[in-house]
């Protein structure tokens, strides 16, 4: 079980061009997922499914490393949004945890719109994202930090 989470850790982290600075964020996550997908040794159901008798709610994944908007009030004339990127599940708690570039810190938050039709490809500090509704990519520069490369 060590080697599968090390080895999508480690898939996570350069497919986001993250640095080893998330590496606890990533192997959560990949932990979450693991405990969550079907196994073959478990009549293919999920370790949750059969620690808890019950089938898995799937609603809640998300794009690992997509951007993110969270709800702040940081006063009457800030704005009401903050740009992340979503790097894991909440435990122990309802949300989800993002990496905010202003502050440079994870945050858990229920309150959080995903933008997953977008990446953030950080090695590149470009957004590219696929507009469902047109066939072209369109790109706009992403502040980089120096925990992420």
């Amino acid at each position: 079980m060590n080697r599968t989470l090390l080895e999508r850790a480690r898939c996570m982290l350069s497919q986001e061009n993250l640095g080893k600075y998330f590496w606890e964020e990533v192997v959560a996550t990949a932990c979450y997922l693991v405990n969550r997908s079907p196994h073959s040794a478990l009549d293919f159901k999920s370790p949750l499914e059969v620690w808890y008798g019950k089938p898995v709610d799937y609603s809640s994944l998300r794009v690992f490393g997509c951007p993110t908007y969270i709800h702040v009030s940081d006063g009457k004339l800030e704005p009401r949004a903050k740009k992340c990127i979503f790097v894991g599940y909440g435990i122990g708690v309802k949300g989800y945890r993002v990496w905010c570039n202003q502050s440079r810190r994870v945050i858990t938050s229920r309150d959080i719109v995903f933008d997953e039709n977008c990446m953030i490809t950080q090695g590149k500090e470009l957004s590219i994202c696929n507009d469902v509704g047109s066939h072209h990519d369109t790109e706009e520069e992403v502040e980089l930090d120096e925990h992420s490369h």
